[in-house]
C-alpha cells in the first residue's frame, strides 16, 4: 500500500534548491554561426556552458514541424497507463500515483531528456488529496542552463554563465530528492534539428521577399526628363495605390528584369528547400517521413517499414522512462514512505509486435517438443492473462491429450466422441482404462 495523508496533515518535504537566478531565454535571430558557437561552448572542457545551446533549443521548439513530430513521439509515453505490480498483483495505491495529472507532466518533462540530453528534477512533496481523491506530486525542473552534469562538476550553479559548484545534486541530502537522467556529454536530438530549422526560416524569409516583389503585378511609370513635379505626383499616386511593387523612371532610362531561365527563378526552389528541411526534421525525431508527410512515391509496404522504425523509437522511449522510474524515482518515493519492495513499474497493454511474437512462438514451440517449458514463461512472454481455474483446465487438457494418444476419438463441440467398441465389455486392463476415461 502507498502512503495516505489526511486532509490538513503536513506532507513530507524535500530539501529545496533556492537562490537560482533564472533569466529569460535569449530571443535573438539565430543563424548557422550561432549554432556552431553554441556547440563549441557546450564542448568546452574548462568552463562548459549550455546557455547558448539551450536558448537556441527554446527558439526552435516554436517550429511547427518540431512541435508536430516531437508531440507525436511524446504521445507514445504519455498516453500509456502505468502499473505497479508486485508478485503479479497490481498495487492500486501506487498505480493511482503513477497515473495522476502531476505524474503525466513529470513524465513529459523527463522524456525531454532525449531532446535536450540531460534533465534534473527535484521532488518536493508527495501526498494524497482527499478532496480530489488523488495523489499529488509536487516537483520542480531545475533550469537546464544552470545544471552542469559533466564529470568534475556535477553541480547546479546560481548563475547560468559560470560552472560554480553551488549545489551538489549527487550528494546527500540533495541526492535523496533528486531524479536525473541522460548522458552529460549528450547534446540531445535538438542539436541536429536546429540547423534545419534555421535553414527553413531563411527559406521562408526569402520566399516572403520573393512573393512581395514578384507575387503581385509590377508597375512601371515613366516621366519626361527633368520633370520633377510630374515625378512627385506619380510617386504619391503609387504610394496611395496599394502595396504592389513599382518603379518610376525617366523615359530615357531602361529597366530590364533578368530571368535565370531555370527552376531558381520560381517559387518552387523555396518550397523544395522547406520540404527537405521538414523531411530531415522528421527523420531525426521519428526515424521516418511517411508517418508525417505523404511523398510522391509511396506504398503500403514502405509505410509499414517506416511505421516499424517509429515503433522501435517508441519502445526505446518507453524503456528509458521505465528505467528512470524503477531506479531514481523509486528511491525518492521510498523517502516519502511508499513501500515498493519487490515491485516494478510497467506499462499496461503495450501494442504487440505480432511478427516478432509469431517468430518467437515458432521457436518456443520447437523447444517445447524437446524439453519441458514452464507455462508461466509463456503467459509472461506473450502477455496472456492466466485463468483463475488454471489447474483445473490444465488437468482437463492432460486428460484430453491422453485420450487422443490412446486413439479414443476426436472432439465435437468440446465433447469427446467415443469410437464404437467391438464389444460392451473390455477384454483387458488397457481397454478398461480407456473405457473409464471415455
Amino acid at each position: 500500500m502507498g502512503v495516505k495523508r489526511k486532509k490538513g496533515e503536513l506532507p513530507k518535504e524535500g530539501i529545496n534548491i533556492t537562490n537560482i537566478n533564472v533569466r529569460v531565454p535569449s530571443r535573438n535571430t539565430q543563424n548557422i554561426e550561432n549554432w556552431r558557437n553554441a556547440i563549441r561552448t557546450f564542448e568546452n572542457q574548462t568552463n562548459p556552458s549550455r546557455v547558448a545551446l539551450y536558448d537556441l533549443y527554446k527558439d526552435i521548439e516554436l517550429d511547427g514541424q518540431v512541435i508536430s513530430t516531437w508531440s507525436k513521439r511524446c504521445d507514445a509515453v504519455t498516453n500509456k497507463r502505468l502499473l505497479f505490480k508486485r508478485d503479479g498483483a497490481e498495487d492500486e495505491e501506487i498505480t493511482k500515483l503513477l497515473n495522476s495529472p502531476d505524474m503525466r507532466l513529470f513524465i513529459k518533462e523527463l522524456h525531454k531528456t532525449i531532446a535536450y540530453g540531460f534533465t534534473l528534477i527535484q521532488i518536493n512533496r508527495v501526498w494524497y488529496d482527499e478532496d480530489e481523491e488523488r495523489y499529488c506530486l509536487e516537483w520542480d525542473l531545475i533550469p537546464r542552463k544552470h545544471v552542469h552534469p559533466e564529470k568534475g562538476f556535477e553541480c547546479v550553479s546560481n548563475e547560468q554563465n559560470m560552472a560554480v559548484r553551488d549545489f551538489l545534486f549527487k550528494e546527500k541530502p540533495l541526492a535523496d530528492y533528486m531524479v536525473w537522467a541522460g548522458d552529460p556529454t549528450d547534446m540531445g536530438l535538438l542539436a541536429a534539428v536546429a540547423q534545419y530549422v534555421i535553414y527553413k526560416r531563411g527559406g521562408f524569409g526569402d520566399w516572403a521577399q520573393f512573393a512581395e516583389m514578384f507575387g503581385m503585378p509590377f508597375r512601371e511609370l515613366s516621366y519626361d526628363d527633368y520633370d520633377q513635379a510630374t515625378r512627385a505626383k506619380l510617386e504619391q499616386a503609387m504610394e496611395e495605390w496599394g502595396a504592389a511593387g513599382y518603379i518610376i523612371k525617366p523615359k530615357s532610362a531602361e529597366l530590364t528584369l533578368h530571368d535565370t531561365g531555370g527552376s531558381t527563378s520560381s517559387a518552387d526552389v523555396y518550397d523544395l528547400l522547406i520540404s527537405k528541411c521538414d523531411a530531415s526534421i522528421s527523420k531525426i525525431i521519428l526515424g521516418n517521413t511517411l508517418t508525417t508527410e505523404q511523398g510522391e512515391i509511396g506504398s503500403q509496404a514502405l509505410g509499414e517499414v517506416h511505421k516499424k522504425s517509429e515503433s522501435e523509437k517508441n519502445i526505446s522511449d518507453q524503456l528509458f522512462i521505465l528505467s528512470v522510474l524503477n531506479t531514481k524515482f523509486r528511491a525518492v518515493l521510498k523517502k516519502f514512505g511508499f513501500n515498493l519492495a519487490g515491485g516494478e513499474v510497467m506499462y499496461e497493454g503495450l501494442e504487440a509486435d505480432w511478427e516478432k511474437l509469431k517468430a518467437k512462438w515458432e521457436v518456443v514451440k520447437e523447444i517445447s517438443e524437446k524439453v519441458p517449458v514452464d507455462d508461466d514463461y509463456i503467459y509472461e512472454e506473450f502477455d496472456i492473462p492466466k485463468p483463475e481455474n488454471y489447474e483445473e483446465l490444465k488437468e482437463e487438457m492432460r486428460q484430453n491429450q491422453a485420450l487422443r494418444m490412446m486413439g479414443v476419438g476426436g472432439f465435437v463441440d468440446d465433447r469427446i466422441e467415443s469410437q464404437p467398441q467391438q464389444s460392451d465389455k473390455p477384454k483387458n486392463l488397457w481397454g478398461r482404462i480407456v473405457n473409464f476415461f471415455a
